[in-house]
């Protein structure tokens, strides 16, 4: 007969190093895999820019990015048909919105195109205020993408953007270097454009992680 004292020499012989054959399986960091986020921000950049491809839906589109990159990074489900079933779901109630936003940016660019050709009067004015006010408006709107949840009014999700952008300024101001970065990136390879939603999508997980984090 096998002495119960036993029981404890075989756990103190066990490896500390070795895995748990009781411990629920979990799935590693990023994803699993060295290269699991990178892969993750690969999918989401090409999910996101053929979802943008009508223009008026790229903020549903970045937020169902920004959803599927949060789920990847807390081990949840990231499929790819979980991208498409949160763009479906980000499209309800945010119409008045995206189409606010982009005529918006198109009057800023259209201010800019004229400010730019030197014949307006006050033309370095115009040209600087409508970089300011388009930088703070993509930022707003990365800031809702990244704050909108599955069944979230839009109106209270772009008012909570806006106030965030405003009380942090040092996490707006780094999804205004993001933004900087992929416009390099953008601009020393063209065909890359279809990656930079993948990366803004990261970025604004990570700033509102970070601002999150410093509330609590």
């Amino acid at each position: 007969m096998t002495d119960a004292t036993d029981a404890p020499d075989d756990d103190a012989r066990r490896d500390p190093r070795a895995p748990d054959p009781t411990a629920p399986e979990r799935r590693g960091a990023f994803g699993g895999g060295r290269f699991g986020l990178l892969s993750e921000v690969l999918v989401v950049g090409l999910g996101v820019s053929v979802l943008s491809l009508p223009v008026v839906t790229v903020l549903p589109a970045l937020a169902a990015g920004a959803a599927h990159v949060r789920r990847h990074l807390t081990g949840e489900t990231d499929r790819v048909v979980d991208l498409w079933h949160e763009f479906v779901a980000a499209l309800r109630g945010v119409w008045p919105y995206a189409l606010a936003s982009l005529a918006l940016l198109v009057l800023l660019w259209f201010n800019t195109a004229v400010a730019g050709t030197g014949l307006l009067p006050g033309g370095t004015g115009v040209l600087v205020l409508s970089l300011a006010v388009a930088a703070m408006l993509a930022v707003v709107l990365l800031r809702a993408a990244g704050g909108w949840r599955r069944g979230a009014s839009w109106r209270q999700v772009m008012r909570d953007a806006g106030a965030r952008a405003g009380d942090d300024l040092a996490g707006s101001g780094l999804l205004v270097v993001a933004m900087g970065l992929c416009g390099v990136i953008v601009w020393m390879l063209a065909p890359l454009a279809v990656l930079v939603p993948g990366l803004l999508a990261l970025a604004v997980v990570a700033v509102e992680h970070r601002a999150a984090a410093r509330t609590r």
